[in-house]
């Protein structure tokens, strides 16, 4: 008896376990019965291979590209590019990680700064809120257009070689266009008052750098303060005149025109001439080798689109509204 009285104890919890756990299970089914999965809880506008391209995604693609954040009030036609332009970019992205090219946290820093240097912050800013779009999805939808393109160039790079004869035929065919007209290297700023324009002339004569005083002006200089290349035939024949006259390393200034107050600070100067092969190789090269990645990228993703299965939402490419999320 004494041997029976101990096992009753541990017999009871592992009961009591059993039916703590069958009661879990139950209660597992039911929310699973009255919880849709995860990709049926969220808006879809295409199926890519079973994988949605969600609502969200559309409207940050559009918002990214300046056409604002409510999708039925563009054209049924854009509306369907821009479904298709997101199929292929996915295609696209799903080879990346098949053949696993990856992006490096630097090349999108260095893009982006870059893009931004050419813009005004403020506005930049109030545009990204007035089309709903914040600085993590711009970023996010920069970081997947950069990785699209390194994919492209990584797996078409072996096929875009350009040959020394190829350069040479096209150097012959377009001698014409390599002939080079008489140029300044100049810093060039327009203000719009004299006395504006004669305050960057004192600050740069007291050694100021250029760029950094326009900007504190309120003019900042194109280009991002760089110095530009400049040719004849761009500008006011009177001002092109005092300007292409000044010696390397002279300031004029201020140059009144119709458009306001310059100030140009010459850095160097060359004489027009022709471009030999040598020298116009490199331009040649580049411009050849990205014709034909172009072209190569082109039929590149038509192979990979020709053979993905993808589903419409066929409301949405209509209406520009989504219908009831499905799972494909």
């Amino acid at each position: 008896m004494a041997g029976l009285k101990s096992s009753r104890p541990g017999a009871a919890r592992r009961r009591l376990k059993g039916r703590a756990l069958a009661a879990a299970a139950v209660l597992a089914l039911l929310l699973a019965a009255c919880s849709p999965p995860p990709e049926q809880s969220v808006p879809t506008v295409a199926w890519v291979e079973g994988q949605p391209i969600t609502l969200a995604e559309f409207n940050s693609r559009a918002a990214f590209m300046g056409l604002g954040g409510d999708p039925a009030v563009l054209d049924q036609a854009l509306r369907q590019e821009m479904i298709e332009e997101l199929v292929r970019r996915r295609l696209v992205l799903a080879e990346a990680k098949r053949q696993g090219i990856i992006l490096e946290a630097e090349e999108v820093e260095q893009q982006e700064q870059a893009m931004l240097k050419e813009l005004d912050r403020q506005a930049f800013e109030h545009n990204l809120a007035m089309h709903g779009i914040s600085r993590e999805d711009w970023r996010g939808e920069l970081e997947r257009q950069l990785l699209m393109n390194k994919t492209l160039r990584m797996i078409l790079l072996p096929k875009a070689r350009v040959g020394p004869e190829e350069v040479r035929a096209y150097y012959q065919k377009n001698r014409a266009s390599f002939a080079r007209p008489e140029q300044i290297l100049a810093q060039h700023a327009l203000l719009p008052s004299r006395e504006l324009a004669q305050q960057l002339v004192d600050r740069v004569k007291a050694g100021h750098d250029m760029s950094t005083a326009a900007e504190e002006l309120g003019s900042p200089l194109a280009a991002g303060g760089r110095p530009t290349w400049l040719s004849r035939g761009h500008m006011p024949p009177a001002l092109e005149k005092k300007v292409f006259a000044l010696a390397s390393g002279q300031l004029a200034g201020p140059l009144p025109s119709a458009y306001g107050f310059h100030v140009v600070l010459v850095q160097a100067k060359r004489p027009a001439a022709r471009l030999s092969l040598g020298q116009a190789a490199p331009r040649i090269q580049k411009s050849l080798a990205a014709q034909k990645r172009e072209r190569l990228a082109a039929v590149y993703i038509e192979q990979l689109r020709s053979k993905a299965k993808v589903d419409y939402d066929q409301k949405f490419l209509e209406q520009g509204r989504a219908a009831s999320p499905r799972s494909r």
